[in-house]
């Protein structure tokens, strides 16, 4: 019998209709999957910024990481992300870093469950096909900020609370770029409330959206911020950053995408005379607004599926209402038993894989003999542009040739890199900067022109090389003997 190995006040959390079950057990089950969303390199240097700001108390705008760009503007519109991340950090390391991420991405999907309609079952089922294609995206950075206040900002404009929507938008102006989609909420809702009743009742949500981009303005970057958002996205866009790609119709991770979005707009069109109700109007003009920025983009697939799948179940409700399944007889203590060994999985597998830690986790990207051989062989190092992040935390005397932040670097200097990089053609670039050393995985062409050039490799490991141009290596050596004679 369950109740008796759990404490009373307990007890009450636990399910004993089917229903309940399925409800709580699903989510149970979404929380343990974020539990083990990776690190990205991204995540890295969001963690030295925040701890340079934690420890000097300003905002940083200018560059620090970087001796190709050194002391070159930064327009850091995720601030207040670093510094949260930062501190969640040390209260309790990457676990609690990897905790809060979760909780967030979390939220984001239970905010989706509660707009739902069908039964229990039936929102498992439609919300499992479609996570195929949302915990893709969920890794640790600023971005699962966006997904949550995205999700409430929806709640509130469905639920017709507007008043404090633009309250929420001042934190998220500072939290993550995704702002943006934000105001595509309010442009949304405003669509489907002119669609309801033409220029009637739509004034509170022209004067909300008003306000909430006056909000947006409250931040270190003012009105810079509408200017150094499309600028970050056509720099993505051109330097074929893998997120800012459209969705391909050829990627599995993209078939619920697709599938969501062509059942969107086919029951859309087929129900289009009895869609009347507000909420449901104002769910689907809010998806139907971010489905184009969900196929340009591919990192805006997620916020577009908590959103489509909602405004989907309600489209077909109808349909939904036929197949309601009928359960005589509840096994209250079956149900409470399935529970207890959901809970019980779920709780230990992110446990399990904390404790390894797994590698899926991303905690130790970068071996620390690399790190330590990056740090002691020069200021000049190369680097790629994935790895950047990596030194950045990892080993922070180390100023990068580049990293993934991109923003301070002009387009010209990040082009000319990609082109380079890919050809192996190091020389350039290494002559214009003065650079001896390079930090490198195997798999790059520069690292193996390198090798072909006499490089020395101080050290060899888990798919990394350090090498330091041989002239530079003798010095070293030299100077290492002189020490050692004294």
């Amino acid at each position: 019998m369950v109740s008796g190995f759990i404490p009373r006040s307990a007890e009450a959390l636990i399910p004993r209709t089917f229903d309940a079950t399925i409800t709580r057990a699903g989510l149970f089950g979404v929380f343990a999957v974020a539990c083990l969303m990776p690190m990205q390199n991204d995540t890295w240097w969001h963690l030295r910024a925040g701890q340079e700001m934690w420890a000097r108390r300003f905002v940083m705008m200018f560059d620090e990481f970087s001796f190709t760009t050194a002391g070159a503007s930064w327009p850091n519109h995720e601030w207040l992300s670093e510094v949260v991340f930062y501190g969640i950090y040390r209260l309790g390391g990457l676990p609690a870093l990897t905790f809060l991420a979760a909780a967030l991405v979390t939220a984001a999907v239970v905010l989706s469950w509660r707009l739902m309609a069908g039964t229990p079952t039936q929102r498992f089922l439609l919300l499992a096909v479609a996570l195929t294609s949302v915990v893709q995206v969920w890794t640790v950075r600023p971005h699962v900020f966006t997904l949550v206040l995205f999700m409430v900002v929806v709640h509130l404009l469905v639920r017709g609370r507007y008043w404090p929507i633009p309250l929420l938008f001042v934190p998220w102006a500072n939290l993550h770029g995704g702002v943006a989609l934000g105001l595509v909420a309010l442009a949304g809702a405003t669509a489907g409330r002119f669609y309801l009743s033409r220029f009637s009742g739509i004034a509170p949500l022209v004067l909300v959206s008003c306000a909430s981009f006056a909000a947006t303005f409250l931040t270190p970057l003012g009105g810079g911020l509408w200017w150094t958002i499309p600028e970050s996205v056509e720099k993505s866009t051109l330097n074929r950053i893998v997120e800012w790609r459209p969705p391909s119709l050829m990627d599995a991770d993209y078939l619920a995408f697709w599938l969501v979005a062509a059942a969107l707009l086919a029951t859309t069109w087929i129900f289009r005379r009895s869609i009347r109700d507000r909420e449901h109007v104002t769910v689907l003009a809010i998806a139907l607004v971010v489905l184009p920025l969900a196929v340009r983009y591919s990192r805006n697939t997620a916020p577009f599926l908590l959103v489509a799948v909602p405004a989907l179940t309600m489209n077909i409700a109808p349909w939904l209402a036929r197949w309601r399944e009928s359960r005589k007889g509840e096994n209250a203590r079956l149900n409470a038993a399935a529970f207890v060994s959901v809970a019980i999985l779920c709780v230990g597998t992110p446990i399990v894989a904390w404790t390894g830690p797994a590698a899926r986790l991303q905690w130790q990207p970068i071996p620390h003999s690399v790190a330590a051989e990056a740090e002691a062989c020069g200021d000049r190092v190369y680097n790629t542009y994935s790895e950047g992040g990596y030194l950045i935390w990892f080993a922070p005397r180390v100023r990068v040739f580049i990293d993934s932040r991109q923003d301070p670097y002009s387009l010209a200097f990040v082009q000319e890199y990609i082109r380079r990089e890919a050809a192996g053609d190091y020389r350039p670039l290494f002559d214009r900067y003065g650079i001896s050393c390079a930090v490198l995985t195997l798999s790059s062409p520069t690292a193996a022109r390198l090798e072909a050039d006499g490089w020395r490799a101080r050290v060899r490991t888990d798919g990394w090389v350090v090498l330091q141009d041989p002239s530079a290596a003798a010095r070293t050596i030299s100077k290492e003997l002189s020490i050692a004679e004294r």
